[in-house]
């Protein structure tokens, strides 16, 4: 399963969160739809290259435009990652292979490295130096670029007001994280970590055939909801789940892109226990289980910072 990619303690949190929506004011962005990505680089005061150091055909009039040392920096880079933040030159360079939605989630992710206060100055520093972040602070700044990316796609709380006058279910994010400009992947991940519902999202990559049970569905991700957390913990999983096992009912499977709701149950810390429903849709790329427990149906969405 993949590491933890966005998680941060409420102090880290509340830093972050406070600096990407003082960025959703500054560029006026807060209900506009899709989400201003030009007016909000803008705000920022970053400009995304016309010619990407990802095109690797193009390197060379890279180096010749911005100077050999940025040309090194962004080189030593292109193996690590899909996006870079040029922090002297005030450019991103963002892989033109991605999907839009993607390519926009790493604008803002890129953003969020210049405008978090205490990231932007270190890493002018470490690029003038040639050094490297300790990997745990690298982790760390990672994380916090990524709610950064979240809070500001999302417009902050507009994403969870606006799903909130649906019934709950996978297609509520699938439809709106569209309006917004996001990934479906984004949109049912902001949909579980905004909910006060105990619910949790369980990303597959795709399936795979196995000589002992057929099948399997590596396990890739899952994001819970803070009342999950409360009220059951963690949810424990296999590397990869296959037939038999509870949640394998709701992958579709063959051309089915949805699966119909399955009901199973789960037990919580107290012993007791609930009925859930679990829903599953498809991609190319990744399957969505979004199971949720019924009792709590009737709780609203959570808006605010989470604890």
């Amino acid at each position: 399963m993949k590491a933890d990619d966005s998680s941060l303690d409420p102090n880290q949190y509340r830093t972050v969160h406070e600096s990407a929506v003082a960025l959703l004011n500054k560029a006026d962005a807060l209900g506009r739809y899709p989400t201003p990505v030009s007016d909000l680089m803008d705000a920022a005061q970053l400009k995304v290259a016309p010619i990407s150091a990802f095109d690797l055909d193009a390197l060379q009039h890279f180096i010749k435009q911005a100077g050999d040392k940025a040309g090194q920096f962004v080189r030593a880079a292109l193996d690590k990652v899909r996006g870079i933040f040029d922090v002297h030159a005030d450019i991103v360079h963002i892989d033109p292979a991605l999907g839009k939605e993607q390519q926009t989630f790493l604008k803002f992710h890129e953003a969020g490295h210049k405008v978090i206060p205490h990231q932007s100055g270190l890493y002018k520093f470490i690029q003038d130096c040639t050094k490297h972040l300790r990997p745990e602070v690298a982790d760390l700044f990672e994380r916090e670029a990524n709610t950064f990316a979240s809070v500001v796609l999302f417009q902050n709380d507009g994403f969870a007001k606006m799903t909130a006058d649906f019934e709950f279910g996978i297609k509520v994010p699938m439809t709106h994280a569209r309006k917004f400009g996001a990934s479906v992947y984004a949109g049912i991940r902001e949909y579980v970590r905004r909910s006060t519902k105990a619910c949790v999202v369980v990303v597959f990559d795709p399936t795979e055939t196995c000589d002992v049970h057929g099948m399997k569905a590596p396990v890739r991700r899952m994001e819970f909801s803070q009342d999950y957390r409360t009220r059951f913990g963690s949810l424990v999983l296999p590397e990869a789940i296959v037939p038999g096992h509870d949640l394998m009912a709701c992958v579709p499977i063959g051309y089915r892109k949805m699966s119909s709701p399955q009901s199973f149950e789960l037990i919580d810390r107290n012993g007791e226990r609930h009925e859930f429903v679990g829903e599953g849709f498809k991609t190319p790329y990744n399957t969505f289980v979004l199971i949720h427990c019924v009792g709590t149906l009737n709780a609203s969405l959570l808006v605010g910072i989470p604890a």
